[in-house]
């Protein structure tokens, strides 16, 4: 158990943050970032100057994740997609598998001189396209675009993001096609590429760094002309590492997976106290035989040797099932990380790393349960232990110190393991029971895609009607349209110039916004505070107005009625014009993108006032009964209005639901191994006293001779276990405390060192103890003086 937990952790761990990308020459592989952070991403002229003026790398590329949609009409089908440059290929090593990759000339704006052509993966050819030898040249299409297939990868590849993998990749210059109302001169305000690099042989990563700094200010002057002077000047490239590719879950998750690693690391060190203590007993039933041995002329050396060779055999079988129960484990570990919208992709098969790991934790785990009683198996003298009729009356538990350390270690790290899981399970109920300004039950989440083509007005007009039939549908209590979703990844957030409100800098007036329409609030049960919702008198024509959340009315306004004040929002691609909008509305604070965030400034703008409506909105419904419950009827009036559109049906429930997916895990797995610790903990604890009370038979049974009461005897056994129970909590104590600054990040509503969680750990362990100590305790006071005393 202790070996396969850690071995089906570290495999995880292996398969995130140790394996480079199976690529040609991953060390060589950058990537340049504005800033420090590996999730800044750059717009396109950026990554334009970088392409052609870069002096400081033997060759650049670009790319970013998407998802794309095989349906012309209804229900969606997405796959893994990659927007990459004409040099993605070439850069990462990477060649064709049947035809070619995608080349410069493929990456123009407008798809290039070939038209649009797509690279499709191995795994993508052999599923979706059968394997088809006759593939290339034939058409796919992808958001009602149609794409040449100009070639298959080899199946090795499986695209930079390692926790799922790619299925088709398109030049980035097809944006034009993908969205017909981009253009070239907005993308400006378009962050969403990664770049990388290849350095060049011989060349150091610092001074890639240093020749790209140095060309930063003139690459930023042109591929971020609205950048003010004096943040222009603080912004500089970095150069990180990049080859062992980029995964969301990495970056999410590192910091719990380390968490998890210590906390199986004490759960072997648990499991190898128990089995030292159980070789300490062993070794004591075998003293005479081992004595026999080194009387015939085995060496001291020679009979450790024996001992540490039975330990290696033990852990060697331990192991063996260890990596069994890994890679079952590893398997599952990845099932619990991923979700109905976002199902993970981690190779988990063992790799060299993986078994050095299992073969470095079997070889430490038989040194830590080994050496102890192999040196004091070897420690007593020969004629001692050879000695016929050795007096076992009176021995106490002076001669199992060993042992009585070990236990207390072991009631230690039961007591960190158990706060931990304390810690991270109210984290967790508190995430769920948190506040979120909206209720989350009974409501279906429809993304709606209308076909492309259509005029901005047809657009609206088609999204007003589904609304409209979509309220009728019997069942439904409420129903409202929307940009953004609550606990969607995405976001839209912008600097405001408030009324009356002066600042220093743009962050101060950073507002996240939302665009949504009539009897959204009541539909999410967002409660009012004061003023209006939006109504059918808020249109294109009217003046505009804004609904805003209490954070944002304090920090604008503070304890002055908002509800007549402006709020001036810049203009869409016309920087340096701003556009005045009247608060309507206060509503209560809700939760915009995570549960945990703290509270952020929202506005919500009129849906009935967007000049150009998205082809993608989003349609919230609160029903009756479950909310997959008109998923059917839902679809067909989707269709019924416009037969082309293709629609995404999910619950905010299970929305909500995935977001808590980091601190669920965290929780359920540190309380597995919790149990896990305080059942070996008891095991060990009940195994020592179980063998204290039998080595000291003769012992009790003169007391009991002499009159003791069984009380008495019960006490005398309960003594000695409960120096070991505190002795543990004190070091356990501490432990806690210091390793609860290590996992604070993973922490919300509580702090570590919590005394509720210490004094529940500490109770808990406490009715362990006495549990394991009663039957030997109970055992000791049914004996028979006469018989205990015959043994003697």
């Amino acid at each position: 158990l202790g070996i396969g937990a850690n071995t089906a952790i570290f495999s995880l761990i292996n398969a995130l943050l140790l394996r480079s990308l199976p690529i040609e020459d991953p060390e060589s592989l950058v990537q340049v970032t504005l800033g420090d952070g590996p999730d800044n991403a750059l717009n396109t002229p950026l990554w334009e100057q970088i392409r052609d003026k870069q002096t400081a790398f033997a060759g650049v590329a670009a790319y970013s994740g998407d998802r794309f949609n095989l349906a012309d009409a209804g229900e969606s089908r997405f796959v893994q997609g990659m927007w990459v440059s004409g040099d993605f290929f070439r850069v990462l090593g990477v060649p064709a598998l049947l035809g070619r990759t995608i080349e410069r000339e493929d990456d123009q704006w407008g798809c290039g001189t070939h038209g649009p052509v797509a690279v499709v993966s191995y795994k993508f050819w052999k599923t979706v396209l059968n394997g088809d030898a006759g593939v290339l040249g034939s058409r796919l299409r992808m958001n009602r675009k149609g794409f040449t297939i100009v070639g298959v990868t080899p199946p090795w590849f499986s695209g930079l993001d390692v926790d799922r993998g790619y299925d088709v990749s398109i030049p980035i210059g097809c944006q034009a096609v993908m969205r017909p109302e981009a253009k070239a001169s907005e993308e400006v305000y378009h962050w969403w590429l990664h770049i990388l690099a290849r350095l060049t042989p011989g060349e150091s990563l610092t001074v890639a760094a240093e020749r790209m700094r140095a060309a930063a200010p003139a690459m930023l002057a042109a591929g971020v002309p609205d950048m003010p002077g004096d943040e222009q000047r603080k912004t500089t490239f970095a150069v990180l590492r990049a080859g062992l590719g980029f995964s969301e879950t990495r970056v999410q998750y590192r910091t719990a997976l380390l968490a998890l690693m210590a906390i199986v690391a004490l759960v072997l060190l648990i499991a190898c106290a128990n089995i030292a203590n159980l070789q300490l007993a062993r070794s004591a039933a075998r003293q005479r035989e081992l004595s026999v041995r080194m009387a015939i002329g085995a060496s001291r050396a020679r009979v450790i040797r024996q001992l540490m060779t039975e330990s290696l055999l033990l852990a060697g079988l331990g192991a063996a099932a260890g990596l069994v129960l890994a890679m079952v484990g590893g398997r599952l570990l990845v099932e619990l990380l991923s979700t109905t919208g976002n199902p993970l992709e981690i190779g988990m098969a063992p790799d060299i790393r993986v078994f050095g790991f299992a073969v470095g934790a079997t070889v430490l785990t038989a040194l830590l349960f080994g050496l102890a009683p192999a040196f004091r198996s070897t420690r007593l003298g020969v004629n001692r232990s050879l000695k016929e009729g050795e007096s076992n009356t009176v021995r106490g538990m002076g001669r199992l110190d060993a042992s009585k350390l070990l236990v207390a270690g072991q009631i230690a790290l039961s007591l960190v393991l158990l706060t931990g899981a304390g810690l991270f399970l109210r984290t967790f109920v508190n995430l769920v029971t948190a506040e979120t300004g909206f209720e989350r039950e009974h409501v279906l989440l429809m993304t709606v895609n209308v076909a492309p083509g259509q005029s901005a007005a047809r657009r609206a007009q088609t999204f007003r009607a589904i609304l409209d039939w979509v309220r009728r549908v019997p069942g439904v209590v409420g129903a409202a349209q929307s940009l953004l979703t609550p606990i969607s990844p995405e976001g839209w957030a912008q600097p405001t110039r408030p009324e009356g409100f002066s600042s220093a800098s743009p962050r101060e007036t950073l507002v996240f916004f939302n665009r949504v329409s009539d009897g959204y609030f009541q539909t999410m049960r967002t409660p009012f505070l004061l003023g209006r919702d939006f109504d059918r008198r808020d249109t294109i024509r009217s003046a505009r107005v804004v609904v805003i959340n209490e954070l944002t009315a304090h920090d604008f306004f503070g304890d002055a009625n908002p509800i007549g004040k402006t709020i001036g929002m810049e203009k869409p691609a016309k920087p340096g014009e701003w556009e005045l909008y009247e608060v309507i509305g206060l509503v209560k604070n809700t939760k915009y993108n995570r549960i945990d965030e703290a509270q952020r400034r929202i506005a919500y703008l009129a849906a009935g006032q967007e000049a150009e409506p998205a082809e993608s909105i989003r349609f919230s419904v609160r029903t009756e009964g479950p909310a997959m419950g008109l998923a059917g009827v839902l679809h067909s009036a989707v269709l019924g209005i416009d037969h082309d559109a293709t629609l995404e049906l999910r619950t905010l429930e299970a929305d909500v639901s995935d977001s808590l997916l980091r601190p669920r895990m965290v929780a359920l797995l540190s309380v597995a191994f919790g149990i896990l610790a305080l059942l070996l903990a008891m095991v060990g604890l009940y195994g020592v006293t179980a063998y204290s009370v039998a080595r000291r038979r003769g012992e009790i049974g003169i007391r009991l001779a002499l009159g003791a009461q069984r009380g008495q005897v019960v006490w005398l056994v309960f003594r000695d276990v409960l120096i070991l129970f505190v002795c543990g909590i004190a070091l356990g104590w501490a432990a806690s405390v210091a390793a609860g600054r290590f996992v604070g990040s993973l922490l919300y509503g509580v702090t570590a060192g919590a005394p509720r969680e210490l004094g529940a750990a500490a109770l808990v362990l406490a009715v362990a103890t006495l549990l394991s100590a009663y039957l030997p305790a109970r055992r000791a006071t049914r004996l028979d003086p006469m018989d205990a005393l015959r043994e003697e």
